[in-house]
């Protein structure tokens, strides 16, 4: 067929093309599927097998539960005890603290804005024992709005209140001091990312199908009323056209009935005839391939159908489901039933108890055989007081009649049993702790937690499936919801500290790797083997250059999270939070007597080379001076030569000049004399 020969689906083409789909998956689902998961049901309940007489023994065994149980319990022990299972690897180094944030902020919508322990319990518990479980993600875009009161206030206080988007009066009044008191409506987005889980019976398939990826319709069918629609936002002509029509009633389906049969199976609430706007109707979200374009390439589709009614129809790029599948089988969506894998082991002992405790009754309180007349009244015999008294004519009246002796391969049967038990379904009494032969004396505790860890591997299979299958898709599909619809810059709280995040800056996509321990003290182990790569890190001269304080801060953090210590940042400060680093006073004291003594040195050292050198020009000065000396005294030894050879000049020239003068005086002596 040419292109050009494709039609454009009208809505009567595709209600009918649902239909058809519809017809095919739920008579498949409801034929077979149905009838077994209700079957496992009643075995899980302990309601079959049921007693062959009315007169003999109703134990039934709880091999169905206990094993369903004991494995719900290792999955959620190893996927919901505080440690991050979950995270996101970054592309490259410069990737890495948004893959953190990613991984806080997913595991944030999954833990914190949903119940993700709640989900992935119920999700494990309908893939034990209905082959799958299966978790819805979506969307939600909605607003919550709530009634606050204000008293006394002023018109200027009331107009910054009102300018607000999100506060509108819901009645106010106005006192005669011009106050006013009432009450606003607050209304706030209340957008998130929704995971449900879905009754099995909620949600349909296609029959033969390979998997979610590749199925070309499945769908998720609900009972709505018509009040619930209007909330929903549908037109309101298409609500009415819904009219009567109810494709099935999912209160009396066989699996809700055997579900609540332990409280009762009576129908819930219920108003026909009273009230159109609490009626019901059979809703069906509808992902189906089709091309309503004729444009001859196929696309997926999301179309909610009510009756003949299209309500709603978007093309789409996902499908909202995740599943479970506990004992999966290739090239099939639906696996094995894993409780059902115990319903013979349980009819059988539940057989094997009831004949012990029916020999035990009929050996305690056996059938007699009388002789005809031999008593004398016949009720006392049939009135089984203890102590009471049998009147009887003859000795050997009563003799109880003869009972067969407990067949002794009974218990070995038993055993065997419960050892087939642990081969068909992995769930061993050593990995429950139940098996009390592991703990003695010959057993080290090393051994015994070998042994129980090696007990867990059909376990380990399970988790993985769980782990790579559910909890890998489930945070793609967050992530992918979150850079989608919350392009938004938002501050919230991640590891304790308050963080800005921007989704629209993320990856398109990213790769998810899942880190499981199931065991007894793996995680501890896990913590011991950080904290000896610690001490290895920190000894090694060469490895601590490399072993720098933002990986200290990693490893200490995987050893906290590992021993079960959620709040990291209570204990730890990221290195780029801390405040310069501060001396130590003692180390500051050395660091200044050591300074102080290095001062003192170089003082000493200053003082002997100058002593040196004032020595030095000492002795210099004193050679100077004593030149100086010789030659001053040379100087005045020649002086006072040249002053007594002046001396004696000076005398001799005195001695001359006196006796010059004597000589003038005895010649004027002898001029004046008489005589002369």
């Amino acid at each position: 067929m040419n292109k050009k020969d494709y039609k454009k689906l009208e809505d009567d083409n595709i209600v009918a093309l649902l239909d058809d789909n519809i017809r095919r998956s739920v008579g498949y689902y409801d034929s077979q599927l149905s009838r077994e998961r209700k079957r496992v049901m009643d075995y899980y309940n302990a309601v079959l097998p049921k007693p062959a007489h009315d007169g003999n023994s109703k134990y039934v065994s709880m091999d169905v539960y206990d094993t369903v149980e004991s494995m719900k319990a290792a999955l959620l022990e190893t996927f919901s005890t505080g440690f991050k299972t979950v995270r996101f690897a970054p592309q490259n180094a410069d990737d890495q603290p948004i893959a953190e944030i990613a991984t806080e902020y997913c595991d944030y919508v999954a833990n914190r804005q949903n119940n993700l322990f709640e989900i992935m319990q119920t999700v494990i518990h309908d893939g034990l024992i209905a082959r799958a479980g299966i978790a819805k993600v979506f969307y939600y875009y909605g607003e919550e709005s709530h009634i606050e009161e204000v008293t006394d206030l002023t018109e200027e206080e009331l107009d910054e209140i009102l300018i607000q988007d999100n506060v509108e009066i819901e009645e106010i009044t106005e006192d005669v001091a011009g106050l006013y008191s009432g009450e606003l409506r607050v209304t706030s987005d209340a957008s998130k990312i929704c995971i449900e889980s879905i009754s099995p019976e909620e949600f349909i398939i296609e029959a033969q199908s390979k998997d979610l990826e590749s199925v070309n319709f499945c769908a998720h069918r609900t009972n709505k009323t018509i009040s619930e629609l209007r909330e929903m936002g549908y037109d309101e002509k298409k609500i009415e056209n819904i009219g009567d029509h109810s494709d099935v009633d999912l209160d009396t389906d066989g699996e809700v009935l055997s579900r609540h049969e332990e409280v009762g199976t009576s129908r819930g609430f219920s108003n026909i005839g009273y009230q159109d706007q609490v009626r019901t109707v059979t809703v069906y979200e509808c992902y189906v391939m089709m091309d309503p374009e004729a444009t001859g390439v196929a696309e997926l589709y999301r179309v909610v159908k009510a009756g003949n009614v299209i309500l709603e129809m978007e093309a789409t790029t996902m499908r909202p489901f995740v599943a479970f599948v506990p004992l999966p089988i290739p090239h099939a969506f639906f696996g094995n039933n894993f409780a059902s894998k115990v319903i013979p082991i349980q009819n059988a002992r539940t057989v094997l108890t009831r004949s012990i405790l029916d020999h035990t009754m009929i050996t305690n309180n056996p059938r007699y055989m009388v002789v005809k007349g031999g008593l004398t009244n016949p009720r006392e015999l049939i009135d089984n007081r203890v102590g009471g008294i049998v009147n009887v004519s003859r000795p050997d009246a009563i003799m109880p009649m003869p009972q067969a002796s407990l067949n002794p391969f009974v218990f070995q049967t038993l055993a065997m049993l419960d050892d087939d038990k642990e081969d068909t379904t992995g769930v061993s009494r050593l990995s429950q702790g139940l098996n009390k032969d592991a703990i003695s004396k010959q057993n080290s505790a090393a051994m015994v937690e070998q042994l129980a860890t090696m007990s867990q591997q059909r376990q380990k299979i399970i988790a993985r499936n769980f782990a790579n299958n559910f909890l890998k898709p489930l945070y793609q599909m967050i992530y992918k919801l979150v850079i989608e619809h919350e392009t938004e810059e938002k501050i919230v709280e991640l590891a304790g500290n308050y963080v800005q995040i921007s989704p629209a800056d993320w990856g398109s996509k990213r790769d998810v790797v899942v880190e499981m321990h199931l065991g007894y003290g793996e995680q501890v182990e896990e913590a011991q083997k950080y904290l000896a790569l610690h001490g290895l890190m920190s000894q090694d001269p060469v490895l601590s250059t490399m072993y720098q304080p933002q990986n200290q801060y990693k490893l200490m953090s995987h050893v906290m999270e590992n021993n079960g210590i959620k709040n990291v940042a209570d204990y730890l400060t990221p290195p780029d939070q801390l405040p310069p680093p501060q001396p130590d006073k003692a180390q500051e004291m050395a660091m200044q007597m050591q300074q102080k003594q290095l001062e003192l040195q170089e003082r000493q050292t200053q003082i002997a080379e100058l002593k040196q050198q004032m020595d030095a020009q000492i002795a210099q000065l004193k050679l100077e001076l004593e030149a100086t000396k010789a030659e001053r005294g040379f100087a005045i030894q020649s002086d006072a030569t040249d002053l007594k050879e002046a001396q004696l000049e000076h005398k001799r020239m005195t001695d001359m000049a006196e006796l010059e003068i004597l000589r003038n005086a005895d010649d004027v002596r002898g001029i004046a004399s008489p005589t002369g």
